[in-house]
This record gives C-alpha cells, structure tokens and sequence, in this order.
C-alpha cells in the first residue's frame, strides 16, 4: 500500500532536511566567529547570503511537509475503533499485518481486508480533494 510508503518516506524527508537546516545554522554561526580580516568581506556577504536563501527555502519545504504529516494523521484520526488501530499500526508504525494481527489478536486475513478497505477509502478521499 502505497500510505506506509509514503509516510515513513515523508518522516525520512522531514528528518533530513531538519537535518540540513541545523548544518546551515551552525555553518552561520561559525561564519559570524569569523573576523573580517580573516576572510574578505565580499567573500563573507555571498557566503552569509547564500547559507539565508538555503535556510528559507529549506524552512519553506519542511513546512509543507509538516502539513502534508499533519494532513494523513489528521485522515487516520477520522477512522474509529479497530479501523483506527490498524491504520495507526500500519501506517505510522510501519508494521506488518502479521504484527497487527497478533496485537489486536485478530486473523491475519481479517486484518489484510480491513487494511484494504481503510486504503481504498483513503485513496478515494485523497482523490477527491485533489479535483477542483
């Protein structure tokens, strides 16, 4: 299913640019330590402008990708009960419906159709916002 894909792949996505953007802010720490005539200014002022426009793009990108996280918890939030349960299990924690099963104590082919429904419900949800 195509959810467990993409959520795990957007966590992995949100760690990495978060990652990104400590690395420009320390990079921007270290190049206000540095003492102009250390460095030439016109060397400092590109660098210093270079190291803004990333850390604004990358914190433009990161916000939408909060909200697109925000958007699918928000999705499974909207499931009740055992349809919940498994989404959450399997969509968020990335497990398998062997696994499910075994927790929710439920067959492992009752927990594969009910996968199937919640997938195809979200998928039929997901298509009708994207039409105008």
């Amino acid at each position: 299913m195509k959810l467990i894909g993409t959520y795990q792949d957007l966590l992995r996505e949100i760690e990495m640019y978060e990652n990104r953007l400590d690395d420009l802010q320390r990079e921007d720490y270290a190049l206000r330590r540095i003492e102009f005539n250390k460095i030439a200014l016109d060397m400092y002022m590109d660098r210093k402008h270079k190291i803004d426009n990333e850390t604004a793009i990358i914190q433009a990108i990161l916000e939408d990708k909060r909200e697109t996280q925000r958007q699918i918890l928000n999705k499974i939030e909207h499931l009740e009960g055992l349809e919940y349960k498994i989404a959450y299990k399997r969509f968020i924690e990335g497990k398998t419906l062997n696994e499910i099963a075994e927790e929710l104590h439920i067959s492992e082919i009752y927990a594969k159709k009910k996968s199937a429904k919640i997938g195809r419900v979200y998928q039929k949800y997901t298509e009708s916002e994207k039409q105008p």
